[in-house]
């Protein structure tokens, strides 16, 4: 019998281990890769089957060689960041344009991996580096493109179309801002404020795994997907986890309070403890642990502190130069912003007073962006409600609400331990939180929402 092999989604980074197979998709435990219907989608970002991989046995991530980037005797697309949303950007303008020249400039090293794995690789038995796909260069030499990394960006000045940063000035035609978001940071007093860990990037990450080794307990500031996550995660490496949240329930932004009961209840039992109503006030080193003074006037002690509390768009550029912000970088159905030939993508944009940091949407976006850089106005971004399948074992659930607040109610359709709530208005379903056996369903009851909705 051939052994089993495993696959990852060159998008999120999930793993489909043919030996374990994916029973929420109704995929039964030995369903080899082949086998799996063509229909069939990646169950954490949604993709086809088509962008999963196989894991080679003696996979090694290659880095480029040192080289300079490719010079353009003429001036044409410059992306700034080099995180999912600049790359997609890159690739669906080269796949319709390939001769248009297109530089990236990027303050990180330009590496491309997977950000959702970065909450649930613990599980995986995946490190930092494990989750490396390539180095930018080796990117950029694929798509034919040029790369400056280690370089930020100081000033865009629209009027001259130039861009200026730490190592020179960038001309372009069109400018593309990708510059996503950074990790909210809550406001702390104490001596040790700065030993908070925030969990966004890659680089972050790794140096938190550097500091997990020989811990036995964590703490994490927040009750949003994100924390929960990562608390999930990291309790697998038979760590005490504690959760501090202001409300009275985990997630409270995407389900009800019955269904986070339940969801708290599976948590405990992998030794994760909730802090409710609570806030952390100050952070003090004592004696190699951290002592957390939370609103109450009670005093937790630690020895690890992340903080998971949301995100906040990387927009200051783009204020800067004129570019109209609110929230994030406001655009349009072309993801144009209102000065004429700069776009937005991602984390870091608004569209319609909505920001959406998920991976389908910036899918979009990018196909939107390098339809209308090819003069095709026939490819606009839609705006739609998310589908979001959460990285929580003990209690996976797929989501889907609307985009703005409705008259509805929640009905409970699901059997036994399994949920399948609906939101209903107007006899119209609106939304859903799906766990167990009914995940299954969620592409179809997803673009029934959709219908609804435009």
């Amino acid at each position: 019998m051939q052994p089993f092999q495993q696959y990852i989604c060159k998008v999120c980074g999930l793993i489909y281990d043919e030996a374990a197979g994916d029973p929420d998709s109704g995929l039964a435990p030995g369903t080899r890769f082949e086998d799996i219907p063509d229909d069939w989608f990646c169950p954490l970002c949604l993709v086809g089957k088509s962008d999963f991989v196989l894991i080679s046995k003696d996979k090694v991530v290659t880095q480029a060689t040192a080289r300079k980037p490719k010079q353009n005797s003429k001036t044409g697309v410059l992306i700034i960041g080099a995180g999912y949303a600049g790359w997609q950007a890159a690739e669906n303008i080269r796949a319709l344009s390939p001769d248009i020249p297109i530089q990236m400039i990027t303050a990180c090293d330009g590496v491309v991996y997977p950000k959702p794995a970065l909450s649930m690789s613990l599980q995986q038995g995946r490190s930092a580096e494990d989750l490396i796909e390539s180095s930018g260069e080796s990117k950029a030499d694929q798509l034919n493109i040029s790369i400056k990394t280690r370089t930020k960006v100081i000033s865009i000045s629209p009027d001259r179309k130039k861009v200026m940063t730490t190592t020179g000035r960038f001309d372009y035609d069109k400018l593309i801002i990708a510059t996503g978001a950074k990790a909210s940071i809550p406001v702390l007093s104490g001596n040790a404020a700065h030993d908070l860990f925030t969990l966004n990037d890659l680089a972050a990450y790794r140096r938190f795994r550097q500091a997990l080794v020989g811990k036995k307990h964590i703490t994490i500031i927040g009750s949003g997907l994100i924390a929960t996550e990562l608390a999930e995660d990291i309790a697998t490496q038979n760590i005490s986890v504690t959760l501090i949240i202001r409300g009275k329930h985990l997630m409270r932004q995407f389900i009800p309070e019955n269904i986070s009961a339940q969801l708290e209840e599976n948590l405990l039992k992998n030794n994760i403890q909730i802090i409710r109503n609570a806030s952390v006030t100050d952070m003090n080193k004592d004696d190699g642990d951290y002592a957390l003074t939370l609103n109450n006037g009670d005093v937790h002690t630690t020895e690890l502190v992340i903080a998971a509390i949301g995100l906040d768009p990387i927009a200051d550029i783009a204020k800067k130069a004129g570019i109209q912000t609110h929230k994030g970088i406001e655009i349009d159905q072309f993801c144009q912003t209102s000065i004429a030939d700069i776009y937005a993508i991602g984390d870091c944009a608004e569209h319609q007073h909505h920001l959406l940091a998920y991976l389908e949407p910036i899918r979009r976006q990018a196909i939107a962006i390098a339809a209308h850089i090819h003069g095709d106005t026939n490819k606009p971004y839609q705006l739609n409600q998310p589908l979001i399948k959460t990285k929580t074992p003990s209690m996976p659930m797929m989501i889907s609400q609307p985009l703005n607040s409705i008259a509805g109610e929640w009905r409970e359709d699901g059997q036994h331990s399994d949920h399948k709530l609906m939101l209903v208005d107007h006899q119209s379903t609106q939304g859903f939180i799906l766990s167990g056996a009914y995940i299954k369903d969620a592409g179809t009851i997803y673009q029934q929402c959709l219908k609804q909705t435009l």
